[in-house]
């Protein structure tokens, strides 16, 4: 089992960095709301219905990959939206974003 590192990014414009071993990606606009932070149901299938052509929009190893499992996931919850990848993709996210 493979285990990532989730923590706030020191990048300008984004809000997360996931180490993934021998990458990284940064993801989530530095600010913006999303699901997890207060977004309703609407405001959910909005963005998935602006973003789900994003050319990584499938690709495991991508920004909008992360932000669409962890950010505006299934759950309310950053924690349960980890939990939920964790047991999907076989791999355990240590959060250190303390959120």
């Amino acid at each position: 089992m493979k285990t990532y590192t989730l923590t706030k990014s020191t990048s300008a414009n984004k809000e997360y960095k996931i180490d993934m071993g021998d990458h990284s990606h940064t993801f989530g606009g530095k600010g913006a709301k999303t699901y997890v932070s207060s977004r309703t149901d609407k405001e959910k299938q909005a963005w998935i219905k602006r973003h789900q052509k994003d050319k990584n929009w499938d690709k495991f190893h991508s920004g909008i990959f992360m932000s669409r499992s962890l950010l505006w996931g299934p759950h309310k919850s950053l924690s349960k939206n980890i939990k939920e990848y964790e047991s999907k993709y076989n791999v355990k996210i240590i959060n250190r974003t303390n959120a």
